[in-house]
């Protein structure tokens, strides 16, 4: 792809989000390292061409001004996709407006009700597991665990996990821009007739809260009413499965760390925060909504801007010593949750999710390492994961 005659050239850098070399393994670290040498906004005409932006402090004041930096597609042509996926492309007040509905679900009193059952669950997969001395981590737990807590939520056939997953893991990893909308557009379709069951006989869970919902005193039209759900599906599907991955990749290599978790459990929640500083997985993107010079950078309205939250914790500017990871460190900025109007709904759920299973992961299997050494082969794409961790440890 040529470059745009407004892009300078000394803006430019090689970097591909989905077929990167930097993505194949070790990726936060491998990453940050070639954006410390880049520009802090800089182009690559890998995906059909977009600017970068490289640094969390930025990154933070534009994704805080909608107004300049849009979700809407209609300044982002690229993006545009069908459903277009609801509240995350959308700008106040519409987003607001569209996440009123789910917002009380998601709040921390929300999904407090839901602790006993997520406990029950890491039991469940855990102690099969524990008895074998070993398991591949990915495939086995992480795959399962947020996936069908959030399918118990939606009210969807736990059977159906494993199909689901594949069209979220398409959509979001497929090099392939053409696969990745028809990724989309199949789960849509499942959605669908998900949506029209729940419009018939409503229940108790979240596909019926979204159906039910309305804006402005009037129901959601057919369109909003794919759209969040479709969203819904693939956070629920995808970015805890690949945080787990992380983290217990990064324990099973550090026995001091998981010794501190054992010695202090009440260092988990900053733990975790730290885990996820160091282990960003997903990002965000915008659209230029006018012609503008912004922070040394002439953009045109409709240009693409890409926020790879994934490393925004590891940026020396805002992190002292980035790569230390310190459970005692005082609640680093990282933007992993995102920043503004946008930030991610389901990051207390999410918070929940891995608290939960890391005390029941510690409490049965305290000490284990990774089967073998070198690094974990890891992938890239709007969500980055691991592709497999195989531990082990004392049966």
């Amino acid at each position: 792809m040529s470059i745009p005659s407004h892009v300078p050239a000394d803006r430019v850098v090689d970097f591909d989000r989905f077929g990167g070399k930097e993505l194949t393994s070790c990726p936060h670290r491998r990453v940050s390292e070639l954006f410390s040498d880049s520009p802090d906004i800089f182009y690559t005409p890998h995906d059909r061409g977009h600017w970068v932006v490289a640094k969390a402090e930025l990154a933070r004041d534009m994704l805080r001004q909608p107004d300049k930096f849009s979700s809407h597609p209609r300044h982002n042509i690229a993006n545009q996709r069908k459903p277009r996926t609801l509240p995350n492309q959308s700008d106040p007040p519409e987003h607001t407006q569209l996440r009123r509905i789910v917002n009380g679900f998601f709040s921390p009193e929300g999904i407090r009700r839901l602790e006993p059952d997520i406990r029950a669950l890491a039991q469940e997969l855990i102690e099969p597991v524990r008895a074998r001395g070993s398991c591949e981590f990915v495939s086995e737990i992480a795959q399962v665990f947020p996936v069908v807590i959030f399918l118990r939520m939606a009210g969807a056939p736990l059977e159906d996990r494993p199909k689901l997953a594949a069209m979220a893991d398409r959509f979001t990893r497929s090099p392939e821009v053409q696969d990745r909308l028809a990724a989309l557009e199949d789960l849509a379709r499942y959605l669908q007739v998900l949506i029209e069951e729940r419009e018939r006989e409503p229940r108790d869970d979240l596909v019926s809260l979204v159906v039910q919902g309305s804006v402005d005193g009037r129901p959601l039209d057919a369109d909003e009413k794919i759209g969040m759900v479709t969203l819904l599906f693939l956070g629920g599907l995808d970015t805890v499965a690949a945080s787990l991955s992380f983290f217990m990749a990064f324990l099973a290599d550090h026995p001091g760390h998981c010794q501190q978790l054992l010695d202090e459990p009440g260092l988990l929640p900053q733990a975790i925060e730290e885990l996820a500083r160091v282990h960003g997985v997903a990002g965000t993107e915008r659209g230029v909504t006018q012609d503008m010079h912004y922070a040394g950078v002439d953009f045109k309205a409709g240009d693409r801007l890409v926020f790879p939250a994934h490393i925004y914790g590891l940026n020396n500017d805002w992190v002292e010593d980035p790569y230390r990871v310190d459970f005692h460190r005082p609640v680093s900025a990282h933007l992993v949750f995102g920043s503004g109007p946008h930030r991610c709904l389901g990051s207390h759920l999410a918070r929940l999710e891995m608290r939960i299973f890391l005390e029941e992961w510690m409490a049965r299997i305290p000490s284990f390492r990774r089967s073998s050494q070198g690094d974990i082969p890891t992938r890239g794409g709007l969500v980055w994961s691991p592709v497999r961790v195989d531990l082990r440890w004392p049966a």
